[in-house]
Protein backbone atom coordinates (compact mmCIF):
# COMPACT_ATOMS: atom_id res chain seq x y z
CA UNK A 1 0.00 0.00 0.00
CA UNK A 2 1.38 3.40 -0.98
CA UNK A 3 1.18 5.41 2.25
CA UNK A 4 3.08 8.58 1.28
CA UNK A 5 5.06 10.31 -1.44
CA UNK A 6 8.53 9.97 0.00
CA UNK A 7 9.93 9.35 -3.49
CA UNK A 8 8.97 12.90 -4.48
CA UNK A 9 9.72 14.51 -1.15
CA UNK A 10 6.24 16.01 -0.99
CA UNK A 11 3.65 15.13 1.68
CA UNK A 12 0.80 12.98 0.47
CA UNK A 13 -2.57 14.70 0.45
CA UNK A 14 -5.18 12.74 2.44
CA UNK A 15 -8.76 13.31 3.53
CA UNK A 16 -8.04 13.80 7.23
CA UNK A 17 -5.24 13.87 9.76
CA UNK A 18 -5.64 13.56 13.55
CA UNK A 19 -2.65 15.13 15.25
CA UNK A 20 -1.28 15.74 18.71
CA UNK A 21 -3.02 12.64 20.07
CA UNK A 22 -2.45 10.06 22.79
CA UNK A 23 -3.10 7.12 20.47
CA UNK A 24 -4.31 3.91 22.12
CA UNK A 25 -4.04 1.63 19.09
CA UNK A 26 -5.44 -1.62 20.60
CA UNK A 27 -3.36 -3.44 18.00
CA UNK A 28 -1.87 -6.87 18.63
CA UNK A 29 0.90 -5.44 20.78
CA UNK A 30 -1.29 -2.83 22.54
CA UNK A 31 0.96 -0.07 21.22
CA UNK A 32 0.47 3.41 22.65
CA UNK A 33 1.88 6.48 20.90
CA UNK A 34 1.88 9.27 23.47
CA UNK A 35 2.38 12.08 20.94
CA UNK A 36 0.88 10.39 17.93
CA UNK A 37 -1.10 11.07 14.79
CA UNK A 38 -3.31 9.20 12.33
CA UNK A 39 -3.70 9.75 8.59
CA UNK A 40 -7.05 8.80 7.02
CA UNK A 41 -8.02 8.53 3.37
CA UNK A 42 -10.87 6.79 1.56
CA UNK A 43 -12.45 5.90 4.89
CA UNK A 44 -9.39 3.90 5.90
CA UNK A 45 -6.41 4.41 8.18
CA UNK A 46 -3.34 4.88 5.96
CA UNK A 47 -0.74 5.62 8.63
CA UNK A 48 -0.30 5.62 12.42
CA UNK A 49 2.90 7.09 13.80
CA UNK A 50 4.38 9.87 15.88
CA UNK A 51 2.99 13.34 15.30
CA UNK A 52 6.29 14.45 13.85
CA UNK A 53 6.44 11.58 11.36
CA UNK A 54 2.83 11.97 10.20
CA UNK A 55 3.24 15.74 9.90
CA UNK A 56 6.22 15.26 7.61
CA UNK A 57 4.59 12.65 5.39
CA UNK A 58 0.94 13.75 5.10
CA UNK A 59 -1.05 16.91 4.49
CA UNK A 60 -4.80 17.51 4.61
CA UNK A 61 -7.35 20.28 4.47
CA UNK A 62 -9.04 18.55 7.44
CA UNK A 63 -6.75 18.46 10.47
CA UNK A 64 -8.15 17.61 13.91
CA UNK A 65 -6.01 18.64 16.87
CA UNK A 66 -6.64 16.13 19.66
CA UNK A 67 -4.80 18.41 22.14
CA UNK A 68 -2.95 15.50 23.73
CA UNK A 69 -6.21 13.73 24.63
CA UNK A 70 -6.74 9.96 24.28
CA UNK A 71 -7.77 8.57 20.90
CA UNK A 72 -8.91 4.95 20.57
CA UNK A 73 -10.84 2.65 18.21
CA UNK A 74 -14.61 2.95 18.30
CA UNK A 75 -16.28 0.52 20.67
CA UNK A 76 -18.29 -2.42 19.34
CA UNK A 77 -21.69 -3.23 20.87
CA UNK A 78 -22.24 -6.98 20.52
CA UNK A 79 -25.65 -7.64 22.05
CA UNK A 80 -28.45 -5.11 21.82
CA UNK A 81 -32.15 -4.79 21.03
CA UNK A 82 -32.37 -1.52 19.14
CA UNK A 83 -36.11 -0.90 19.12
CA UNK A 84 -36.86 -1.28 22.85
CA UNK A 85 -35.72 2.31 23.37
CA UNK A 86 -39.32 3.32 22.62
CA UNK A 87 -40.42 2.18 26.08
CA UNK A 88 -37.24 2.75 28.07
CA UNK A 89 -38.07 3.37 31.72
CA UNK A 90 -41.70 2.33 31.35
CA UNK A 91 -41.34 -0.94 33.28
CA UNK A 92 -41.39 -0.45 37.07
CA UNK A 93 -38.76 -2.09 39.23
CA UNK A 94 -41.32 -4.27 40.98
CA UNK A 95 -42.40 -5.93 37.71
CA UNK A 96 -41.57 -9.63 37.83
CA UNK A 97 -39.67 -10.93 34.82
CA UNK A 98 -42.36 -13.53 34.31
CA UNK A 99 -44.66 -10.64 33.37
CA UNK A 100 -42.24 -8.74 31.15
CA UNK A 101 -43.10 -10.58 27.93
CA UNK A 102 -46.80 -10.94 28.62
CA UNK A 103 -47.50 -7.39 29.72
CA UNK A 104 -44.90 -5.30 27.91
CA UNK A 105 -42.77 -6.93 25.20
CA UNK A 106 -45.53 -8.79 23.37
CA UNK A 107 -47.80 -5.75 23.53
CA UNK A 108 -45.00 -3.57 22.19
CA UNK A 109 -44.28 -5.85 19.23
CA UNK A 110 -47.97 -6.15 18.40
CA UNK A 111 -48.40 -2.36 18.49
CA UNK A 112 -45.23 -0.74 17.12
CA UNK A 113 -45.12 0.33 13.47
CA UNK A 114 -42.16 0.63 11.10
CA UNK A 115 -41.71 4.38 11.57
CA UNK A 116 -41.65 3.98 15.35
CA UNK A 117 -39.03 1.25 15.04
CA UNK A 118 -37.00 3.54 12.80
CA UNK A 119 -37.14 6.35 15.36
CA UNK A 120 -36.21 3.98 18.19
CA UNK A 121 -33.10 2.84 16.31
CA UNK A 122 -32.20 6.46 15.55
CA UNK A 123 -32.38 7.13 19.30
CA UNK A 124 -30.27 4.08 20.14
CA UNK A 125 -27.71 4.96 17.45
CA UNK A 126 -27.37 8.54 18.65
CA UNK A 127 -26.84 7.33 22.19
CA UNK A 128 -24.18 4.86 21.12
CA UNK A 129 -22.29 7.45 19.08
CA UNK A 130 -22.32 9.86 22.04
CA UNK A 131 -20.85 7.10 24.20
CA UNK A 132 -18.07 6.19 21.77
CA UNK A 133 -19.65 3.14 20.14
CA UNK A 134 -19.23 3.05 16.37
CA UNK A 135 -20.64 -0.41 15.50
CA UNK A 136 -23.48 -2.56 16.82
CA UNK A 137 -24.65 -6.15 16.35
CA UNK A 138 -28.44 -6.23 16.61
CA UNK A 139 -30.00 -9.20 18.41
CA UNK A 140 -32.70 -9.99 15.85
CA UNK A 141 -35.77 -8.26 17.27
CA UNK A 142 -36.37 -5.27 14.96
CA UNK A 143 -39.50 -6.38 13.10
CA UNK A 144 -38.58 -4.37 10.00
CA UNK A 145 -34.78 -4.68 9.57
CA UNK A 146 -34.74 -2.12 6.77
CA UNK A 147 -35.94 0.44 9.33
CA UNK A 148 -32.90 -0.34 11.47
CA UNK A 149 -30.62 -0.02 8.45
CA UNK A 150 -32.12 3.30 7.43
CA UNK A 151 -31.76 4.64 10.99
CA UNK A 152 -28.13 3.55 11.30
CA UNK A 153 -27.28 5.14 7.97
CA UNK A 154 -28.97 8.39 8.96
CA UNK A 155 -26.97 8.66 12.18
CA UNK A 156 -23.79 7.34 10.57
CA UNK A 157 -23.09 4.33 12.78
CA UNK A 158 -21.88 0.96 11.55
CA UNK A 159 -24.47 -1.79 12.01
CA UNK A 160 -24.69 -5.57 11.59
CA UNK A 161 -28.35 -6.53 11.36
CA UNK A 162 -30.44 -9.66 10.83
CA UNK A 163 -34.01 -10.88 10.58
CA UNK A 164 -36.51 -10.66 13.41
CA UNK A 165 -37.65 -13.54 15.60
CA UNK A 166 -36.21 -16.45 13.67
CA UNK A 167 -37.75 -19.27 15.66
CA UNK A 168 -39.98 -22.28 15.09
CA UNK A 169 -41.16 -22.99 18.62
CA UNK A 170 -41.95 -19.59 20.10
CA UNK A 171 -43.49 -21.18 23.16
CA UNK A 172 -39.88 -21.81 24.14
CA UNK A 173 -39.87 -18.19 25.28
CA UNK A 174 -41.57 -19.56 28.37
CA UNK A 175 -38.38 -21.28 29.44
CA UNK A 176 -37.45 -20.14 32.88
CA UNK A 177 -40.95 -18.84 33.54
CA UNK A 178 -42.45 -22.25 34.21
CA UNK A 179 -41.39 -25.09 36.45
CA UNK A 180 -39.20 -27.57 34.63
CA UNK A 181 -41.06 -30.80 34.02
CA UNK A 182 -44.51 -29.61 35.06
CA UNK A 183 -47.25 -31.49 33.22
CA UNK A 184 -49.15 -28.41 32.07
CA UNK A 185 -46.15 -26.37 30.97
CA UNK A 186 -46.51 -26.91 27.23
CA UNK A 187 -50.17 -25.96 27.25
CA UNK A 188 -49.47 -22.96 29.47
CA UNK A 189 -46.65 -21.83 27.18
CA UNK A 190 -48.79 -22.08 24.07
CA UNK A 191 -51.46 -19.98 25.76
CA UNK A 192 -49.11 -17.03 26.16
CA UNK A 193 -49.31 -14.05 23.78
CA UNK A 194 -48.12 -14.47 20.21
CA UNK A 195 -46.38 -11.93 17.98
CA UNK A 196 -48.47 -11.24 14.91
CA UNK A 197 -45.51 -10.38 12.65
CA UNK A 198 -43.12 -13.13 13.79
CA UNK A 199 -42.73 -16.53 12.10
CA UNK A 200 -44.90 -19.33 13.44
CA UNK A 201 -43.38 -22.39 11.76
CA UNK A 202 -40.06 -23.89 10.72
CA UNK A 203 -40.75 -23.26 7.03
CA UNK A 204 -41.63 -19.63 7.63
CA UNK A 205 -38.51 -19.10 9.76
CA UNK A 206 -36.26 -20.69 7.15
CA UNK A 207 -37.78 -18.58 4.38
CA UNK A 208 -36.96 -15.38 6.28
CA UNK A 209 -33.55 -16.41 7.57
CA UNK A 210 -30.63 -14.53 6.07
CA UNK A 211 -32.78 -11.91 4.44
CA UNK A 212 -30.26 -9.16 5.23
CA UNK A 213 -27.21 -10.91 3.76
CA UNK A 214 -27.64 -9.06 0.46
CA UNK A 215 -26.13 -6.02 2.19
CA UNK A 216 -22.76 -7.78 2.18
CA UNK A 217 -22.53 -7.51 -1.62
CA UNK A 218 -20.98 -4.08 -1.06
CA UNK A 219 -17.69 -4.64 0.82
CA UNK A 220 -17.68 -1.01 1.97
CA UNK A 221 -21.30 -0.89 3.18
CA UNK A 222 -21.87 0.79 6.53
CA UNK A 223 -24.75 -1.60 7.28
CA UNK A 224 -24.13 -5.31 6.74
CA UNK A 225 -26.07 -8.50 7.45
CA UNK A 226 -25.61 -11.61 9.53
CA UNK A 227 -27.61 -14.70 10.51
CA UNK A 228 -29.51 -14.48 13.78
CA UNK A 229 -31.90 -16.75 15.64
CA UNK A 230 -33.53 -15.74 18.90
CA UNK A 231 -32.37 -18.70 20.98
CA UNK A 232 -33.52 -19.30 24.58
CA UNK A 233 -35.31 -22.49 23.63
CA UNK A 234 -37.25 -21.00 20.71
CA UNK A 235 -35.45 -22.84 17.91
CA UNK A 236 -35.45 -26.55 17.16
CA UNK A 237 -32.13 -28.26 16.55
CA UNK A 238 -33.11 -28.56 12.91
CA UNK A 239 -33.55 -24.80 12.60
CA UNK A 240 -30.34 -24.13 14.52
CA UNK A 241 -28.31 -26.30 12.16
CA UNK A 242 -29.82 -24.63 9.09
CA UNK A 243 -28.82 -21.28 10.58
CA UNK A 244 -25.28 -22.56 11.12
CA UNK A 245 -25.05 -23.79 7.54
CA UNK A 246 -26.25 -20.45 6.17
CA UNK A 247 -23.85 -18.47 8.32
CA UNK A 248 -20.96 -20.70 7.24
CA UNK A 249 -21.88 -20.40 3.58
CA UNK A 250 -22.16 -16.60 3.79
CA UNK A 251 -19.02 -16.17 5.87
CA UNK A 252 -20.86 -14.28 8.63
CA UNK A 253 -21.50 -14.70 12.33
CA UNK A 254 -24.44 -16.58 13.80
CA UNK A 255 -25.93 -14.70 16.74
CA UNK A 256 -28.31 -15.98 19.44
CA UNK A 257 -29.28 -15.70 23.11
CA UNK A 258 -28.03 -18.47 25.39
CA UNK A 259 -28.07 -19.32 29.11
CA UNK A 260 -29.33 -15.96 30.33
CA UNK A 261 -31.01 -17.01 33.58
CA UNK A 262 -30.60 -20.09 35.78
CA UNK A 263 -34.12 -21.19 34.84
CA UNK A 264 -33.82 -21.01 31.05
CA UNK A 265 -30.40 -22.68 31.29
CA UNK A 266 -31.90 -25.58 33.22
CA UNK A 267 -34.81 -25.82 30.79
CA UNK A 268 -32.31 -26.17 27.93
CA UNK A 269 -30.50 -28.87 29.88
CA UNK A 270 -33.73 -30.80 30.30
CA UNK A 271 -34.67 -30.59 26.62
CA UNK A 272 -31.20 -31.90 25.76
CA UNK A 273 -31.72 -34.99 27.90
CA UNK A 274 -29.82 -33.75 30.94
CA UNK A 275 -26.72 -32.73 28.97
CA UNK A 276 -25.26 -29.27 29.57
CA UNK A 277 -26.57 -27.00 26.78
CA UNK A 278 -23.23 -25.96 25.25
CA UNK A 279 -21.84 -29.48 25.55
CA UNK A 280 -24.81 -30.70 23.54
CA UNK A 281 -24.34 -27.94 20.96
CA UNK A 282 -20.72 -28.98 20.61
CA UNK A 283 -21.75 -32.60 20.10
CA UNK A 284 -24.08 -31.70 17.22
CA UNK A 285 -21.47 -29.49 15.53
CA UNK A 286 -23.05 -26.14 16.33
CA UNK A 287 -20.28 -24.57 18.39
CA UNK A 288 -17.74 -22.78 16.22
CA UNK A 289 -15.67 -19.61 15.89
CA UNK A 290 -18.40 -17.77 13.98
CA UNK A 291 -21.05 -18.26 16.69
CA UNK A 292 -21.70 -15.48 19.22
CA UNK A 293 -23.82 -16.16 22.29
CA UNK A 294 -25.56 -13.25 23.97
CA UNK A 295 -25.25 -13.51 27.78
CA UNK A 296 -24.04 -17.08 28.55
CA UNK A 297 -24.20 -16.23 32.25
CA UNK A 298 -24.49 -19.77 33.63
CA UNK A 299 -21.91 -22.27 32.43
CA UNK A 300 -20.49 -25.48 33.83
CA UNK A 301 -16.85 -26.59 33.76
CA UNK A 302 -17.63 -28.86 30.82
CA UNK A 303 -19.22 -25.99 28.89
CA UNK A 304 -16.19 -23.79 29.51
CA UNK A 305 -13.95 -26.48 28.07
CA UNK A 306 -16.24 -26.77 25.03
CA UNK A 307 -15.99 -23.02 24.46
CA UNK A 308 -12.20 -23.04 24.71
CA UNK A 309 -11.98 -25.98 22.33
CA UNK A 310 -14.34 -24.67 19.63
CA UNK A 311 -13.92 -20.89 19.90
CA UNK A 312 -17.35 -19.19 19.91
CA UNK A 313 -17.60 -15.65 21.25
CA UNK A 314 -19.62 -14.61 24.29
CA UNK A 315 -21.27 -11.20 24.46
CA UNK A 316 -21.10 -10.39 28.17
CA UNK A 317 -23.89 -8.02 29.27
CA UNK A 318 -23.28 -7.60 33.00
CA UNK A 319 -25.89 -4.89 33.60
CA UNK A 320 -28.63 -7.02 32.02
CA UNK A 321 -28.00 -9.80 34.53
CA UNK A 322 -27.69 -7.38 37.44
CA UNK A 323 -30.89 -5.54 36.47
CA UNK A 324 -32.96 -8.70 36.96
CA UNK A 325 -30.86 -10.31 39.67
CA UNK A 326 -29.79 -13.36 37.67
CA UNK A 327 -26.36 -13.72 39.26
CA UNK A 328 -24.26 -13.49 36.10
CA UNK A 329 -21.81 -11.13 37.80
CA UNK A 330 -21.48 -13.57 40.70
CA UNK A 331 -21.56 -16.96 38.98
CA UNK A 332 -20.59 -16.01 35.43
CA UNK A 333 -17.43 -17.50 33.92
CA UNK A 334 -16.71 -14.68 31.45
CA UNK A 335 -13.68 -13.27 33.23
CA UNK A 336 -12.19 -16.71 33.79
CA UNK A 337 -12.75 -17.64 30.14
CA UNK A 338 -11.16 -14.36 29.01
CA UNK A 339 -8.07 -15.09 31.09
CA UNK A 340 -7.92 -18.55 29.52
CA UNK A 341 -8.07 -17.19 25.97
CA UNK A 342 -11.75 -17.18 25.00
CA UNK A 343 -13.16 -14.26 23.03
CA UNK A 344 -15.37 -12.20 25.33
CA UNK A 345 -17.11 -9.15 23.90
CA UNK A 346 -19.57 -6.79 25.57
CA UNK A 347 -23.24 -5.92 25.17
CA UNK A 348 -25.77 -3.54 26.68
CA UNK A 349 -28.84 -5.69 25.85
CA UNK A 350 -31.77 -3.27 25.85
CA UNK A 351 -33.79 -0.60 27.52
CA UNK A 352 -35.34 -2.08 30.67
CA UNK A 353 -32.64 -4.78 30.74
CA UNK A 354 -29.78 -2.33 31.13
CA UNK A 355 -31.41 0.97 30.20
CA UNK A 356 -28.51 2.54 28.36
CA UNK A 357 -26.27 1.75 25.42
CA UNK A 358 -22.89 2.57 26.90
CA UNK A 359 -20.14 0.00 26.47
CA UNK A 360 -17.93 2.00 28.83
CA UNK A 361 -20.45 1.16 31.56
CA UNK A 362 -20.49 -2.53 30.63
CA UNK A 363 -16.69 -2.69 30.53
CA UNK A 364 -16.47 -1.07 33.95
CA UNK A 365 -19.06 -3.43 35.44
CA UNK A 366 -17.29 -6.41 33.87
CA UNK A 367 -13.90 -5.55 35.33
CA UNK A 368 -15.14 -4.49 38.76
CA UNK A 369 -17.60 -7.37 39.23
CA UNK A 370 -14.89 -9.87 38.21
CA UNK A 371 -12.55 -8.48 40.85
CA UNK A 372 -15.30 -8.59 43.45
CA UNK A 373 -16.52 -12.09 42.70
CA UNK A 374 -12.97 -13.50 42.56
CA UNK A 375 -11.68 -11.46 45.51
CA UNK A 376 -8.72 -10.27 43.44
CA UNK A 377 -8.01 -6.65 42.44
CA UNK A 378 -5.90 -7.83 39.53
CA UNK A 379 -8.25 -10.48 38.14
CA UNK A 380 -9.18 -8.12 35.30
CA UNK A 381 -7.61 -4.73 34.63
CA UNK A 382 -8.68 -1.69 32.63
CA UNK A 383 -6.84 -2.88 29.54
CA UNK A 384 -8.91 -6.08 29.58
CA UNK A 385 -12.10 -4.04 29.48
CA UNK A 386 -10.79 -1.94 26.56
CA UNK A 387 -9.80 -5.05 24.62
CA UNK A 388 -13.25 -6.59 25.11
CA UNK A 389 -14.86 -3.37 23.89
CA UNK A 390 -12.69 -3.11 20.76
CA UNK A 391 -10.72 -6.07 19.37
CA UNK A 392 -12.90 -8.75 20.93
CA UNK A 393 -16.07 -6.99 19.83
CA UNK A 394 -14.82 -6.73 16.26
CA UNK A 395 -14.01 -10.45 16.28
CA UNK A 396 -17.44 -11.35 17.67
CA UNK A 397 -19.07 -9.39 14.82
CA UNK A 398 -16.88 -11.10 12.24
CA UNK A 399 -15.20 -7.77 11.44
CA UNK A 400 -11.76 -8.12 13.02
CA UNK A 401 -10.14 -7.46 9.63
CA UNK A 402 -11.96 -4.12 9.31
CA UNK A 403 -12.41 -2.52 12.74
CA UNK A 404 -11.44 -2.88 16.41
CA UNK A 405 -7.97 -1.32 16.34
CA UNK A 406 -6.13 1.67 14.93
CA UNK A 407 -3.99 0.00 12.29
CA UNK A 408 -3.09 0.69 8.69
CA UNK A 409 -5.72 -0.70 6.33
CA UNK A 410 -8.59 -0.79 8.81
CA UNK A 411 -11.68 1.38 8.52
CA UNK A 412 -11.35 4.69 10.33
CA UNK A 413 -13.78 4.17 13.24
CA UNK A 414 -12.14 6.39 15.84
CA UNK A 415 -13.08 8.13 19.10
CA UNK A 416 -11.32 11.29 20.31
CA UNK A 417 -11.72 12.33 23.93
CA UNK A 418 -11.11 15.68 25.59
CA UNK A 419 -8.94 16.57 28.56
CA UNK A 420 -11.37 19.37 29.42
CA UNK A 421 -13.12 17.24 32.02
CA UNK A 422 -12.40 17.21 35.76
CA UNK A 423 -12.25 13.41 35.62
CA UNK A 424 -9.27 13.50 33.22
CA UNK A 425 -7.12 15.68 35.48
CA UNK A 426 -4.37 15.25 36.52
CA UNK A 427 -2.97 13.65 33.36
CA UNK A 428 -1.25 10.80 35.17
CA UNK A 429 -2.29 7.61 33.36
CA UNK A 430 -4.65 8.11 30.44
CA UNK A 431 -6.09 4.59 30.40
CA UNK A 432 -6.84 4.53 34.11
CA UNK A 433 -8.37 8.02 33.95
CA UNK A 434 -10.54 6.99 31.01
CA UNK A 435 -11.62 3.64 32.36
CA UNK A 436 -12.23 4.41 36.01
CA UNK A 437 -13.09 8.11 35.91
CA UNK A 438 -14.37 9.77 32.75
CA UNK A 439 -15.51 6.84 30.59
CA UNK A 440 -17.99 8.15 28.01
CA UNK A 441 -18.28 11.57 29.67
CA UNK A 442 -15.11 12.75 27.93
CA UNK A 443 -16.08 11.64 24.40
CA UNK A 444 -15.52 14.68 22.19
CA UNK A 445 -15.36 13.64 18.52
CA UNK A 446 -16.46 10.41 16.83
CA UNK A 447 -15.41 9.31 13.35
CA UNK A 448 -17.08 6.40 11.55
CA UNK A 449 -15.73 5.09 8.25
CA UNK A 450 -13.58 8.19 7.94
CA UNK A 451 -16.48 10.62 8.38
CA UNK A 452 -16.86 12.91 11.39
CA UNK A 453 -20.26 12.11 12.92
CA UNK A 454 -19.90 13.88 16.27
CA UNK A 455 -17.63 16.91 16.69
CA UNK A 456 -17.03 18.85 19.88
CA UNK A 457 -19.94 16.93 21.43
CA UNK A 458 -22.40 17.88 18.68
CA UNK A 459 -23.82 15.83 15.82
CA UNK A 460 -22.53 17.19 12.55
CA UNK A 461 -25.51 16.32 10.33
CA UNK A 462 -28.38 15.97 12.80
CA UNK A 463 -30.57 18.50 14.58
CA UNK A 464 -30.41 16.64 17.88
CA UNK A 465 -32.97 18.66 19.92
CA UNK A 466 -35.54 18.44 17.13
CA UNK A 467 -35.00 14.71 16.62
CA UNK A 468 -35.18 13.94 20.34
CA UNK A 469 -38.42 15.89 20.69
CA UNK A 470 -39.92 13.97 17.75
CA UNK A 471 -38.84 10.62 19.18
CA UNK A 472 -40.15 11.43 22.64
CA UNK A 473 -43.56 12.40 21.26
CA UNK A 474 -43.76 9.26 19.12
CA UNK A 475 -42.64 7.00 21.97
CA UNK A 476 -45.16 8.37 24.46
CA UNK A 477 -47.91 8.00 21.84
CA UNK A 478 -46.85 4.38 21.30
CA UNK A 479 -46.90 3.66 25.03
CA UNK A 480 -50.39 5.16 25.12
CA UNK A 481 -51.56 2.89 22.29
CA UNK A 482 -50.09 -0.03 24.22
CA UNK A 483 -52.49 0.90 27.02
CA UNK A 484 -49.68 1.53 29.48
CA UNK A 485 -49.42 4.11 32.23
CA UNK A 486 -46.08 4.82 33.85
CA UNK A 487 -46.26 3.32 37.32
CA UNK A 488 -43.94 4.46 40.11
CA UNK A 489 -41.53 2.04 41.71
CA UNK A 490 -42.86 0.43 44.86
CA UNK A 491 -40.75 -1.35 47.44
CA UNK A 492 -42.41 -2.41 50.69
CA UNK A 493 -40.24 -1.73 53.69
CA UNK A 494 -40.52 -2.67 57.30
CA UNK A 495 -40.97 -0.02 59.96
CA UNK A 496 -39.50 0.30 63.41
Amino acid sequence: MNTDNRSTGRPRQVAMVIRNAYVITMDGSDRIIENGAIAIDGGRIVAVDTDEAIGARFASDRVIDAKRAPVHPGFVECHMHASFQSFRGAMPDQLAEVDAFNSFESVFFNTVNDEEEYLAVVLASMEMIRNGTTCFLEAGTVLEPSAAARAAERVGIRAVIGDAFIWDQPQGMSQGMLETGCAGCDAAAKARPTLARAPRTYDEAVSRMGGELHRNDDPDALVTGHVVILGLGTASERLMMVAKERADAAGVVLNLHQSYSPADTEADRQRYGGVDPLVHLKEIGFLDRNVVFGHANHLTDAECEAILETGPSLAWAPAASMMWGHGGSIHGRHAELWRRGANIALGSDSANWSNDFDIWRQASLAVLSARDSHGDRGYLIAEDGLAMATRAGAHACGMEDRIGSIEVGKRADIVIHTLDRPEMIPTTNMIRNLFYSSRSKSVHTVIVDGRVVLEDGRFVDLDEPEILAEINEASLALIGRMGKTIEPNRLPRGTR
